[in-house]
């Protein structure tokens, strides 16, 4: 037995996206021609300590955030902008969250990759960027546990995991991004590569994945028995899979807890990580 649901998309926050990109490749020719200029007589020119040429330096890194703890690979591409390759991980369990009467408990488990561009359109150390995030792995695994007798919940339908205590409710519940790819758009404050020729930086990122609809799915195991009444009684209980009105009820249950996640079709992305430039 599985339910699965998908929210709307929303086009917005990938012509969002789109834009960024756009004006940042806009602008590369721009930056290219910055090193290659010659300095007019008589007049300074605010000349990079390193040399900017592409793939002429690289510097490695840690980072820390919302996609949990990772490390980056930057290298230059000219004198305001870098390419950067990124990846993360996050294992994480959190408390047993009781909702409508059920217990849900489980873990999260996410890994990615992400190439960005970064542009630092005044030379210093603020930058605008835009990648791509490949989604390996972002799933949310919990059981679905009413231990016997308790009372829950669906679709304003008040039922009781079988109070005999033979077969309570049991279940799963997953949580996933339907889509594996993602566009990116960030913004950020430190250059992984100084072009004042330091070896070390700390730079802080703020932005968003542009995910898409999370997919989510709530099953029960069929043989579990639930009941309308809190003593066990063979015309009042019955198991989940044929039992009266049971399964349109759970599948609202799920539709209700889809609009709760509705907000997490852009994952939020904040770093803080610490570079050293070879």
């Amino acid at each position: 037995m599985q339910c699965t649901s998908n929210l709307p998309r929303r086009t917005s926050s990938l012509r969002f996206a789109a834009v960024l990109s756009l004006a940042l490749f806009v602008a590369l020719p721009a930056a290219y021609s910055v090193d290659s200029a010659p300095t007019a007589p008589g007049k300074s020119s605010k000349q990079s300590a390193i040399s900017t040429k592409p793939f002429r330096h690289f510097a490695i890194g840690v980072t820390g955030g919302t996609l949990g703890g990772g490390v980056e690979l930057v290298t230059t591409m000219s004198r305001k902008t870098n390419l950067r390759v990124d990846g993360h991980f996050v294992n994480y369990s959190p408390s047993t969250i009781t909702q409508d009467g059920v217990n849900y408990g489980g873990n999260i488990k996410a890994r990615d990759v992400r190439a960005s561009y970064d542009y630092f359109p005044f030379g210093g150390a603020f930058r605008l960027s835009a990648g791509f995030a490949a989604y390996n792995q972002f799933n949310v695994n919990a059981t679905a546990l009413v231990a016997a007798g308790q009372s829950f919940t669906l679709n304003s339908v008040t039922y009781y995991s079988d109070p005999s205590g033979v077969n309570p409710l049991s279940g799963n519940a997953t949580l996933g991004y339907a889509n594996k790819y993602a566009p990116t758009a960030t913004l950020g404050f430190g250059n992984a590569i100084p072009r004042s020729g330091r070896h070390f930086a700390f730079p802080v990122e703020l932005g968003a994945a542009f995910t898409g609809a999370p997919k989510f799915a709530l099953n029960m195991n069929p043989n579990s028995v639930a009941c309308t009444t809190s003593t066990y009684s063979p015309t009042t209980c019955g198991q989940v899979a044929t039992f009266d009105n049971f399964q349109p009820n759970l599948a609202a249950e799920q539709k209700k807890i889809t609009n709760d996640i509705a907000p997490f079709r852009v994952y939020p992305i904040m770093n803080v990580g610490v570079t050293y430039r070879f």
